[in-house]
């Protein structure tokens, strides 16, 4: 079988295990040719606990990267799009995505815009319009539920979820044939947390969970996304990537609480990977 090669591209934290740093060795361990394309260059990540932080944006470069790959033909077999913290690099990335993928390749979009129903520090509604524009590119799309109520412009739920308000949710995002939605973050019941997996094909939402543990774990919608998207470019079914995703998540914060690990720099997701490279071969690919 012929190793896909894809392209990863969001910020690069260098303190911290999230974003670049999380999606590179997992997607390398899951049997990925791992390319990268960084959006921006940060001493920390930007959530509470850090201030001060310094924040690099890479829109320059990455046009000359892109100008350099066009001069060696370069085509990706698979993409996973994480923070954009630009209109410029929106546009960059659909520019990206007509250019550069194969025929068949597979776009992961993960609409890295907000949380807790708010929306991060320097996104706005231009930012908004255009993600939607880029959910039309994607194949699979993991928006949390803030980002899912921002794309379809239904009040966010400050109440608990219930499975009405998420199938309405999930069956606004949809914009192509064939696309599949993961919702993360959902819980109906307080000690379980996992996502929402529908697409048009199968009318029936699976509801993957596992064991939630309190607190606020940097890193982990990283995490989550970087496991999915591997066992998608693996051939693993949508539904056996998310359940694998979300069980390792859980672990890993699980032992990041173990070990006393500060989880504002990350989780403790590395000694974990030979697991998930296990379940990987052992699962059914489609």
């Amino acid at each position: 079988m012929k190793q896909p090669r894809i392209l990863v591209v969001q910020d690069i934290s260098l303190s911290c295990r999230i974003s670049m740093n999380v999606a590179v060795p997992i997607l390398s361990c899951l049997g990925n040719w791992v390319n990268v394309l960084p959006t921006a260059l940060l001493s920390t990540h930007t959530g509470p606990g850090f201030e001060q932080y310094t924040f690099l944006d890479l829109s320059e470069e990455m046009e000359k990267v892109l100008e350099h790959w066009r001069t060696l033909d370069i085509r990706f077999d698979g993409i996973v799009i994480g923070y954009l913290g630009s209109l410029g690099q929106m546009h960059l990335v659909e520019e990206l995505l007509g250019e550069f993928m194969t025929e068949d390749a597979l776009v992961v979009l993960d609409p890295v815009m907000g949380d807790n129903g708010q929306l991060y520090d320097g996104f706005t509604q231009e930012h908004i319009a255009k993600m939607k524009e880029l959910c039309q590119y994607a194949d699979v799309l993991i928006p949390n539920v803030t980002e899912a109520s921002y794309l379809t412009g239904k009040r966010y739920p400050h109440a608990s979820l219930s499975h009405r308000k998420i199938e309405e949710l999930l069956k606004a995002l949809v914009v192509k044939e064939n696309q599949k939605i993961i919702l993360s973050g959902i819980s109906f019941e307080e000690g379980k947390i996992g996502a929402a997996v529908w697409s048009k094909a199968d009318p029936a939402i699976d509801y993957p969970t596992a064991k939630a543990f309190p607190g606020h774990f940097d890193g982990t919608g990283d995490l989550f996304t970087s496991v999915i998207a591997g066992f998608l470019f693996q051939c693993h079914s949508v539904s056996e990537s998310t359940e694998a995703a979300v069980d390792y998540v859980s672990k890993v914060v699980k032992r990041t609480i173990e070990e006393e690990v500060d989880p504002l720099y990350g989780v403790v997701f590395e000694k974990d990977l030979p697991d998930l490279m296990n379940r990987l071969s052992t699962g059914t690919r489609k």
